[in-house]
């Protein structure tokens, strides 16, 4: 067990470097004169570089049969990249660093779960990736923290240019540094063992991952390419019309999400003036309300169902998404209610994060869980890509409140579309262990 701790902690550095680059990049594309288009290109070219790195690495991984590597090319593949933002002054220079980074940080993550499950006996592996879950959010949550400490007092020294500048150096020393951790401390797989494949590892596991414990390292792309993508749109698979009808609710949505979301950082410091310091609190607290609403979820469900908690989560951001438009119109109140607005956010994303894996893995037949995961993740990758492109373009032609009430008609549109069903969904919910999570 010390042996893992030993790679968990290499993996709580990169997470660290990841929550302080989150926003990083969308503050610094503002502080060159980026436009909200920039910044929803930005993101959008960067969940296509890691949809692409997750086939890359992905395919490698299963043919090498590697682990420590990877995770050292991602770590510092990511660390490196980031050495280089203090001499960008571009954003054209932004979106190579921002893609490649992302390129390099998908290498660790293919082999993330196969670490957890290849370090545990399979009777532990619930509380392996509930605890490898917890060391990587609260490193994004350190991150974020670092953030929001650094832009919050260097600034009054030498600027916001070089305090965004120098969180920039931060985030790479925190990405190398986690690649020198995971040099000594991340283990390969015993021989006595069998090693597990990417592909194969994501299909065995699926409803294990997503039937009892939300538990699954977070931002592994499935293998699909875009003609798998538009097969499962036209319904030519064997997952059923229930679940192809739930996946296109559930990108629509997933697009609001994005629409508002992208654009959301430079709303915040151009429109509303909140300095960047606070713009990473915010963060914070949603983040926090996020991981302390998964509770709630789980007891909601047990008392109404999947469905109705699902869209109470969705009717709630409909809601909301288009009342941060109308901020920049009350003058001294955004500063009670933009805290507010983003505690809710945190929770409605619990619930829907919640309610979707359970229903998606409900509705699978026997024997395709893994793949239907598989399937609701690669849209929820590519949601991000269409929200991107369009919450920018919106912000940009027609105003941040136009986008994020885009944002908020994408979700009412998605409302009946999940909330239809021809056969009911299983209502069992485990609640968690004592273990916070």
């Amino acid at each position: 067990m010390a042996r893992v701790e030993g790679w968990l902690w290499g993996y709580f550095l990169a997470n660290a470097a990841g929550g302080a680059a989150s926003l990083l990049i969308p503050l610094y594309a503002y502080h060159l004169g980026g436009t909200a288009t920039d910044v929803g290109a930005l993101a959008s070219t960067a969940s296509l570089a890691g949809i692409l790195g997750s086939i890359v690495w992905g395919k490698a991984a299963d043919r090498l049969k590697l682990r420590r590597t990877f995770v050292i090319t991602g770590f510092w593949g990511f660390g490196a990249f980031y050495l280089f933002l203090p001499f960008i002054g571009r954003i054209t220079e932004l979106f190579w660093l921002n893609a490649l980074a992302t390129f390099l940080w998908m290498s660790q993550a293919t082999v993330a779960t196969l670490l957890v499950l290849e370090s545990y006996p399979k009777a532990d592996w619930e509380a392996g990736l509930g605890r490898f879950n917890r060391y990587a959010g609260f490193g994004w949550m350190v991150g974020l923290g670092i953030g929001a400490m650094w832009t919050g007092v260097l600034p009054r020294a030498v600027g916001e240019g070089w305090a965004l500048r120098s969180l920039g150096v931060i985030t790479a020393f925190l990405g190398l540094g986690a690649g020198a951790l995971a040099l000594a401390t991340v283990p390969e797989p015993k021989v006595s063992r069998p090693k597990r494949t990417f592909l194969g590892t994501m299909v065995a596991v699926g409803n294990f991952l997503v039937e009892r414990f939300r538990y699954a390292p977070a931002r592994i792309y499935y293998r699909l390419g875009p003609v798998q993508i538009l097969r499962i749109l036209q319904g030519k698979t064997k997952v059923g019309p229930d679940l192809t009808l739930y996946f296109y609710g559930a990108l629509l949505a997933a697009t609001g999400f994005s629409v508002f979301f992208v654009p959301l950082p430079l709303y915040l410091r151009a429109v509303l003036g909140i300095p960047n310091g606070l713009v990473f609190a915010l963060y914070i607290l949603h983040n926090g309300m996020n991981a302390f609403s998964y509770n709630w979820a789980r007891r909601l469900i047990l008392r109404i169902g999947h469905r109705p908690v699902l869209g109470l989560a969705l009717f709630v951001r409909t809601l909301v998404f288009p009342l941060f438009g109308l901020l920049s119109v009350l003058p001294g109140l955004h500063l009670v209610l933009v805290p507010l607005f983003f505690l809710i956010t945190g929770v409605t994303w619990a619930f829907f994060q919640l309610t979707g894996m359970a229903i998606v893995s409900r509705l699978a037949p026997t024997g395709s869980k893994g793949e239907a995961m598989g399937i609701y993740n690669a849209l929820m990758g590519l949601s991000t890509v269409l929200g991107a492109i369009i919450g920018g373009f919106l912000s940009d032609t027609l105003g941040y409140a136009a986008a994020f009430i885009a944002a908020g008609a994408l979700i009412f549109i998605a409302l009946p579309i999940v909330l239809l069903e021809s056969r009911p969904i299983y209502e069992e919910v485990e609640l968690p262990s004592q273990e916070p999570h």
